[in-house]
């Protein structure tokens, strides 16, 4: 039967093959045509050019034949039988659909998975203008939708097997699409991205032609920009909006981890005690490395700095917070991940010496304190300011000694 079907379906290109001998061996002459316009065409001409054009298109039209004949026997040749028709066999996916999952498992398994959650932004007030200087919604979008963040969109995008794009400025760059491509993001969208992410107000066009493209003709400059933003809404959705025309973030979309660590540090700065200890630790659960560590954007200098300087700082007040509270040790410990970072910064400095006199460590403190001199002698010709000499004093001296075993208890020590 399989072999009598298989010469059936042969017959059709055999037949085909047939033909176009047949019609090659009784092909036409070709006519004479006239040797210029202006001689006369004779009917034994026309008569010739008509039986021409006939044989061509015979010609095609079983060439025509041959194609899909060809095409239908190798499609049902290749096919294989039903698997599921035989005992004890399972259905096994073709190798397009077991690629297709394989990739699908491979997209689920993100690159960079968030630790933080979206933060929720203000909407725009009825006036038009933006409550507490956050970005305005995105325009135009569907009546009834879930929006991004939400509930409902949270509960449809773990159904789809999706999460929400994400941005990591604290650390080395990662930037976490919502939707796998083949191609990843352009290393000029993730910059775009990136300034958008430190830049909350948003930014015109000239000001990000005047960052990126300086050099560039206005004209190639702006579609430059058209394509980075097509590319990162490729990646990552509507995350870029247009308003009044300006480019921002959008933050309800996009996580970024820089908003969550700024909350976390204005509520820190109203908290009190255990409640602002735990805020300034969640703060720094965010810091993977040194801000865009790996990058080299000479635009965000100044933002790196500045998140720098704030990273430290975070660390003093979480030293502070924590001999406050009795844990001389965590408060050293804190001290000392800031100095790491910043080996000049006093204050860092003079919260390490403090937990240490609380520990007892009379020698680090001097040890400590002539480190110092040094080091600012050798680099800035300068010495220690006035506060970190008078607290060493203080803290070297018979009545700071006693001041401060008079606090030991409160950290169990005796």
């Amino acid at each position: 039967m399989t072999r009598a079907s298989a010469l059936l379906r042969l017959l059709g290109p055999a037949a085909s093959l047939v033909a176009l001998a047949v019609l090659w061996r009784y092909r036409p002459a070709w006519p004479d045509l006239p040797d210029s316009l202006a001689s006369p065409v004779t009917t034994t001409q026309i008569r010739q050019l008509a039986l021409t054009a006939a044989w061509m298109l015979a010609a095609l039209l079983v060439l025509v034949l041959l194609a899909s004949s060809l095409r239908l026997f190798l499609a049902r040749s290749g096919r294989q039988p039903p698997r599921a028709l035989l005992p004890g066999a399972l259905p096994v996916a073709r190798d397009p659909s077991l690629r297709q999952f394989r990739s699908a498992a491979r997209s689920s398994e993100r690159s960079f998975p968030p630790p933080f959650p979206l933060v929720p932004r203000a909407r725009p007030a009825s006036n038009g203008e933006v409550e507490h200087g956050r970005m305005p919604a995105r325009e135009g979008m569907l009546a009834g939708a879930p929006r991004a963040g939400s509930p409902a969109a949270e509960a449809r995008d773990a159904r789809r097997g999706q999460r929400p794009p994400s941005i990591a400025l604290l650390g080395p760059l990662e930037i976490a699409a919502s939707k796998r491509r083949r191609r990843g993001l352009r290393s000029h969208t993730q910059q775009l991205l990136v300034y958008l992410a430190l830049h909350p107000e948003g930014a015109t066009l000239d000001e990000l032609i005047a960052a990126f493209l300086p050099d560039v003709d206005e004209d190639k400059a702006r579609q430059r920009l058209w394509e980075w933003v097509s590319d990162a809404r490729a990646h990552l959705g509507e995350s870029i909006l247009r308003e009044n025309e300006r480019y921002f973030l959008d933050r309800d979309a996009v996580a970024v981890d820089l908003d969550q660590f700024e909350d976390l540090l204005a509520r820190a700065r109203t908290g009190r005690g255990a409640d602002r200890e735990r805020l300034l630790e969640q703060a720094l659960a965010l810091v993977r490395g040194q801000p865009l560590a790996g990058t080299d954007y000479a635009w965000a200098a100044s933002d790196v700095r500045r998140l720098h300087a704030t990273i430290v700082d975070l660390l003093r007040q979480l030293g502070n917070v924590r001999l406050d509270r009795g844990d001389p040790t965590g408060s050293l410990a804190a001290a000392e991940q800031a100095i790491a970072l910043d080996p000049y910064n006093e204050a860092a400095h003079r919260v390490a010496m403090r937990a240490e006199s609380v520990l007892g460590l009379r020698q680090a403190i001097a040890d400590r304190y002539e480190r110092l001199c040094q080091e600012l002698d050798t680099r800035f010709g300068l010495e220690p300011e006035h506060e970190t000499r008078l607290l060493h004093r203080r803290l070297l001296s018979q009545e700071g000694q006693e001041t401060m075993q008079h606090l030991a208890p409160r950290s169990g020590l005796s």
